[in-house]
């Protein structure tokens, strides 16, 4: 990748979180389809299931984490010593103030030592804030999960036919999570379609709106409702 097209884009931690976490809820997801049932446990009237999601975006929130930790992962901050009043004053605060204006880069041993919490990593003696990372390398690290399709060797004349259109309706699907029970709004979809390439071409606009209709089920469409027939009227008089 070149200087003249390397993506400098940076996300906040919240939109890192964001997208790891559509990745770990996806790729669970297919995992989850694949196990056999679980009998439903006794009294489950007195002990509802628990949605495993939460489960999955917690642990996609320790992997990030971890890969801050590490140094997989680089990130900067507005960084400062200052206190402005005492541990725990004001509410939510954490008795820092006077942040730089400007980023500067946070070292695996300050991830270590300080603690994240509601968009501050905070220590001792310091604190981050404004926290900002390169969407390039999160998305090197955690790429957007596209489902494996059982295909065929490549020599036999059964390997299913696909298109690139097809190709990105099924990284949609994974990455949004679309399932018969979540339906994401077309809105959500058209923009995520806006921002892809086919063929090193930008998707337009009539494409995009296209393909956001055709991986939602027709009663999302019709925003849930049922169709009702009415009389066949065509032979009356």
């Amino acid at each position: 990748m070149s200087l003249q097209t390397l993506d400098r884009t940076q996300w906040s931690f919240a939109e890192a979180l964001a997208h790891v976490q559509n990745v770990t809820v996806a790729r669970r997801a297919v995992e989850a389809a694949k196990l056999p049932p679980k009998p439903a446990p006794a009294h489950q009237q007195w002990n509802p299931p628990q949605d495993p999601t939460l489960a999955w975006k917690a642990e996609a929130e320790t992997e990030l984490l971890v890969a801050l930790r590490d140094g997989d992962l680089l990130a900067q901050g507005r960084y400062t010593e200052e206190r402005t009043h005492g541990w725990g004053h004001g509410g939510n605060s954490s008795g820092f103030g006077l942040h730089s204006g400007y980023h500067s880069s946070i070292r695996p041993e300050e991830w270590r030592e300080g603690k994240y919490l509601m968009g501050r990593l905070t220590a001792r003696n310091w604190e981050f804030i404004d926290i900002r990372m390169p969407r390039f390398l999160v998305k090197t690290i955690w790429p957007d999960y596209v489902p494996e399709t059982a295909r065929p060797a490549a020599d036999t004349a059964d390997v299913p036919y696909t298109t690139p259109y097809l190709d990105l309706m099924q990284r949609a699907i994974a990455h949004f999570g679309i399932s018969a029970g979540n339906q994401e709004k077309k809105e959500c979809l058209l923009d995520w379609f806006l921002g892809q390439e086919i063929d090193g071409e930008p998707v337009s606009k009539n494409l995009a709106d296209a393909m956001a209709t055709l991986i939602r089920l027709p009663a999302a469409q019709r925003g849930g409702a049922k169709r009702v027939l009415g009389p066949d009227l065509r032979n009356a008089g």
